[in-house]
């Protein structure tokens, strides 16, 4: 069912694909679209952790939210779906959130972890306890342009590179308004490529940052998210040179793509 992916890649890729488990942690627009990807690429292995159900204001970007799935579980909607395109694939889905209580089950014998999750908390968790276990970490970030990370074990964390002010705080330890101020220069940083003020006004991007209203969504940004994401799984898979903590930044307005610049954020006092 994968041979029309040979020629691009060849049959170790294929079977390197197919040895590899991946963790997926918010199954949502960027991670549903990033595990579909990889589903047909020919994956082994996969754990989807996701405690939402899709509602209609899903529609407009998440694969296999409709009129049908609506109250469903995300997680197990993609189950039925991937085992439809392929019946070998072992996948295991946990209708959760990511917690303290659940990290190390979640990341046994995981070879990647991509974060599809919004929420700045669960995402240290995520991230921190992967890190501890030098697991590779996929991430993408707030902005209007789509987007794509990629943390090794020996490279720096986002909490290190930005100079976060979660950094060195115990995970039991954080607060609602210091895991805000640390999206707020996540967003200060991805911002800083590109013109995203043109597109979104600050003022909404702060009351965004601080959840006084929903985060937007647009499905090309999502959907081009996602497949950054697949394709960076892919390439670490196969031992291919990918992007890194930086991370990349594509314009899909204009066509341009950018590196993350390389700069440092101080903590908010």
């Amino acid at each position: 069912m994968f041979s029309r992916n040979l020629g691009l890649i060849s049959k170790e890729d294929q079977k390197s694909l197919k040895s590899k488990k991946v963790l997926i942690a918010g199954t949502g627009g960027m991670g549903g679209v990033c595990a579909e990807v990889l589903v047909r690429m020919g994956i082994g292995e996969l754990t989807l952790v996701d405690h939402d159900i899709y509602e209609e204001t899903n529609f407009n970007r998440q694969l296999h939210s409709n009129k049908e799935t609506l109250g469903q579980y995300k997680v197990e909607v993609l189950q039925k779906e991937f085992l439809k395109i392929n019946p070998d694939l072992k996948i295991k889905v946990l209708p959760q959130k990511v917690t303290l209580q659940n990290i190390e089950s979640l990341l046994e014998g995981v070879d990647y972890v991509v974060n599809g999750m919004d929420e700045m908390y669960n995402s240290l968790i995520l991230e921190r306890t992967a890190r501890k276990k030098s697991i590779t970490i996929v991430d993408a970030w707030l902005t209007p342009y789509a987007s794509v990370f990629v943390m090794t074990p020996d490279s720096p964390h986002w909490e290190d590179f930005l100079n976060l002010p979660t950094s060195g705080v115990p995970l039991e330890e954080l607060t609602p308004e210091l895991c805000n101020e640390a999206v707020e220069i996540e967003v200060d940083y991805t911002f800083s490529h590109f013109s995203p003020y043109e597109i979104m006004p600050k003022d909404y991007v702060k009351d965004i940052v601080y959840k006084r209203c929903k985060r937007p969504s647009l499905a090309p940004v999502v959907w081009l998210s996602g497949v950054l994401m697949a394709n960076e799984v892919f390439k670490l898979a196969c031992g291919m040179p990918h992007t890194d903590y930086r991370g990349i930044f594509f314009n899909q307005y204009d066509m341009d793509l950018e590196i993350g610049k390389l700069q440092t954020f101080k903590k908010v006092a």
